[in-house]
């Protein structure tokens, strides 16, 4: 046994109070360089000279998304708090790499990797969903490297999409091949628009997750084939542990200042979550905006951009 393993195992055997002490050091061994990959990213500055050179926002999308999601948003972030904005692609997603493995500690490493490149001393990290409980490993395993953390309609346990995510995977997957040969991507994305609501009453019930879905399916110039803008195949393997959050973190607290916001009319952020929010994240507040569900930043992003704006005045 690693002698420092070994160590640990005797600190529990010994006394129940240092358990923390060998979840500290197994959450060490699985948030490190070692397994970042560089993330794809957009950079967003303000009119030339009127960036603060101390402050970052990081964004982080969610599931299916990609950076891009989040340009209009990023602009008006960047020119009216005068801050250098990120946005990045998360790994098996859009340009960046694609992996086997995807927890969340790969996610946070990655995120991790990006915050230290910049290595603004006032850097806020920000995540929608899946990006979100990436970002609340980082603000819970690595508090010093951010001033503050704003988390987008998600919480950290069990996502309530978890019984319909791995479905809408297999369904992508299962029925690229009926679009091959339509001649444009619009008519594609219309073609697979009716897939999606004959193969799952829930998509035929909800057109937005049948619009986001759509943004995936892209056209391949190189090889003349319409693909999926994400690596559904590793998605699949993992989703599990994406709809889920790491139990390791049960009983961990950050001091990390923490903005949680929610969508009025979604449940990802429900009144079981809060006790949890609340021990993990106890200097945190939660906004709800009215009118908008779990996209909230693009169902009401007037409202959303002046929820985040007095959160990225850092003095």
């Amino acid at each position: 046994m690693n002698k420092y393993l070994k160590y640990c195992s005797d600190l529990i055997s010994f006394n129940g109070k240092n358990r923390t002490i060998l979840c500290s050091f197994q959450r060490f061994q699985h948030i490190s360089s070692t397994s970042a990959v560089t993330l794809a990213e957009d950079v967003y500055n303000p009119p030339k000279g009127m960036a603060d050179p101390e402050r970052c926002l990081i964004i982080a999308h969610g599931l299916f998304g990609n950076r891009t999601n989040w340009r209009s948003l990023a602009k008006a972030f960047s020119e009216r708090a005068k801050i250098k904005v990120v946005t990045v692609d998360m790994r098996n997603h859009s340009n960046s790499p694609y992996t086997t493995s995807m927890t969340y500690f790969d996610m946070a490493s990655d995120l991790i990797r990006t915050i230290e490149k910049y290595n603004m001393p006032k850097t806020i990290l920000m995540g929608h969903s899946m990006g979100g409980k990436a970002a609340m490993l980082v603000a819970l395993e690595k508090p010093a490297l951010i001033r503050k953390l704003i988390v987008v309609d998600i919480a950290p346990t069990i996502s309530p999409s978890a019984g319909e995510m791995p479905l809408y995977i297999r369904i992508l997957l299962n029925n690229l091949h009926r679009i091959q040969n339509e001649k444009d991507i619009a008519v594609a994305r219309r073609t697979m628009n009716t897939i999606l609501q004959t193969s799952s009453e829930s998509l035929r019930q909800n057109k937005n997750v049948r619009d986001f879905l759509l943004t995936l399916l892209a056209h391949d110039e190189s090889s003349g084939q319409f693909v999926w803008r994400a690596n559904l195949e590793a998605l699949d393997e993992n989703i599990n542990d994406i709809m889920s959050f790491p139990a390791e973190y049960d009983n961990t607290t950050t001091n990390v200042e923490t903005l949680f916001i929610a969508g009025e009319k979604s449940n990802y952020i429900d009144d079981e979550s809060i006790p949890t929010i609340r021990r993990l994240f106890p200097s945190h507040r939660l906004i709800r905006i009215p009118n908008a569900g779990h996209w909230v930043h693009s169902e009401r992003p007037h409202d959303f951009l002046n929820c985040v704006l007095p959160e990225l005045e850092i003095k």
